[in-house]
């Protein structure tokens, strides 16, 4: 399994300034869970399509450094998608700006060549049946309450609620 860089601070403009996971264990742990159980869902996608990259097709559009896997279904866009519903859980009164943030996070992709657009609507797919899998999952369901609490709790007590960290 190939590692992600993908931070869940992208989406602190959405949720608010205070948004930090180290004051929130229960929220961090469920998220940090679900950030490596769905890198192997996007590697066995990415190895049977193996389509090539943008730039690997036209050598003018390379833009930084190459990636290290294929290109469909965007990891960046599914992680987002992922991240993104997740994270509109766990706020619900933030959730269309969490979205917005996680559908900005495949098209920043598209715009660098590293992704055909079709690569981000697979990716959004995807990333909308590993949630719809998780919320079927009672363990992930007890976890997703927790955490939920916890930051219903933080935010009552006056303390700042979310992820500031790059985890």
């Amino acid at each position: 399994m190939k590692s992600s860089t993908l931070a869940f601070s992208l989406f602190a403009p959405a949720i608010g300034p205070s948004f930090d996971l180290e004051k929130l264990p229960k929220t961090s742990a469920l998220l940090l869970q679900v950030k490596k159980e769905i890198g192997t869902a996007i590697d066995n996608a990415k190895d049977h399509f193996k389509r090539l990259r943008p730039y690997q097709l036209d050598d003018q559009l390379s833009v930084g450094k190459p990636e290290p896997s294929f290109s469909y279904p965007s990891g960046h866009s599914t992680r987002g998608t992922v991240y993104a519903l997740v994270l509109a859980e766990i706020f619900p009164e933030k959730r269309e700006a969490i979205l917005t943030e996680g559908r900005e996070i495949g098209w920043h992709r598209v715009i660098i060549a590293k992704h055909f657009p079709s690569d981000i609507y697979a990716g959004r797919v995807l990333g909308q049946a590993i949630v719809h899998s998780l919320l079927g999952n009672p363990a992930f369901q007890k976890d997703l309450g927790e955490a939920k609490a916890e930051v219903q709790a933080a935010s009552a007590a006056g303390k700042p609620v979310g992820a500031a960290t790059g985890q």
